[in-house]
């Protein structure tokens, strides 16, 4: 067991799993055959790239007749102005070519968006996460093509047990100072932001879910699905250490002796620790100290030992 550093706060640890901040889910606004995709998945994109365009033969057909149409009610429209002033029309034919030009407008606005529709833009700078189509493939209207995620913004969602929240409340999670352990960086502290909590407990767990985000620095790779912990401060201080019953190799009202392992020599050492009347360690034991925990009385001074390592969750 390593000792704990007494003078710092102490914190909670929450297991959390990462999801991007922004994502989008983007698709042709119309339907056709696919023509050309530009990306893969894994490749980053810039926000205005175009990823992806269907042949796009017919809608530019479309709009050429709508066009067409556009300038003929153009035409009809503007002599209509001349001849109503002059009174050789009447008021309801000059509408009727005033209501067909702004109708032609409209088709040719409708024409030119369809047409624009057919290729599939980067909406910000990110990550191509999934490919759900393939070039020359028939696709309709609104039909996922891409997955895109922001790799720059991620959230971290963790679980609050009920108990927890009943304790310190969801204002104490607010105004923390929050940081984010990734498992594969157990020595680099990401700053987190809080972002949100649910007011309803899950009824499975017994808990609420909440969110942070972070910033992805520089040094990493985060992606959707990793895990890590959400470090969040304890507000109730603890300033006493007590050693495990057995750990103790001999022990009174006042002292005691414990094994301390020299991590230069790999070998223990008996050591002599001073107790308060509570039997809180009060002095022979400094923060980072290894002790052992148990099975003391089977060990000899000087003997060689390897500390035991937590692995695969046992």
């Amino acid at each position: 067991m390593q000792v704990p550093d007494l003078t710092a706060n102490p914190e909670d640890r929450f297991i959390g799993k990462v999801e991007a901040t922004h994502r989008a889910s983007l698709s042709f606004q119309v339907g056709g055959k696919i023509e050309t995709i530009y990306v893969n998945m894994g490749d980053y994109v810039s926000k205005g790239q175009v990823i992806a365009k269907l042949d796009s033969k017919d809608y530019e057909l479309a709009r050429d007749a709508r066009e067409a149409e556009f300038e003929l009610a153009k035409t009809h429209y503007e002599r209509s102005q001349t001849l109503v002033k002059r009174k050789l029309i009447s008021a309801d034919a000059f509408e009727q070519a005033e209501t067909s030009y702004k109708a032609a407008r409209v088709a040719l606005n409708q024409a030119e968006i369809e047409l624009q529709h057919t290729r599939i833009i980067a909406p910000f700078n990110g990550l191509v996460s999934l490919s759900h189509a393939k070039a020359h493939q028939i696709v309709g209207a609104n039909q996922a093509i891409f997955s895109v995620i922001d790799t720059n913004m991620m959230d971290v969602t963790f679980s609050l047990p009920v108990t927890y929240v009943e304790q310190h409340g969801m204002a104490h999670l607010k105004q923390s100072k929050l940081t984010v352990t990734m498992d594969t960086h157990r020595d680099s502290r990401i700053l987190a932001s809080f972002k949100e909590i649910s007011t309803r407990p899950n009824t499975d767990t017994n808990s609420f879910s909440a969110k942070v985000t972070i910033k992805t620095p520089p040094s990493m790779n985060l992606l959707t699905d990793m895990t890590g912990e959400v470090n969040v401060p304890n507000p109730t201080p603890v300033r006493h250490y007590r050693v495990a019953e057995t750990a103790w190799i001999n022990k009174d009202s006042h002292t005691g002796y414990v094994w301390v392992y020299n991590p230069q020599t790999k070998q223990i050492h008996q050591t002599q620790v001073n107790l308060d009347a509570a039997g809180n360690v009060t002095s022979g034991l400094e923060r980072g100290d290894l002790i052992v925990q148990a099975g003391g009385n089977k060990l000899v001074e000087g003997q060689v030992v390897r500390p035991w390592t937590q692995e695969g969750g046992i």
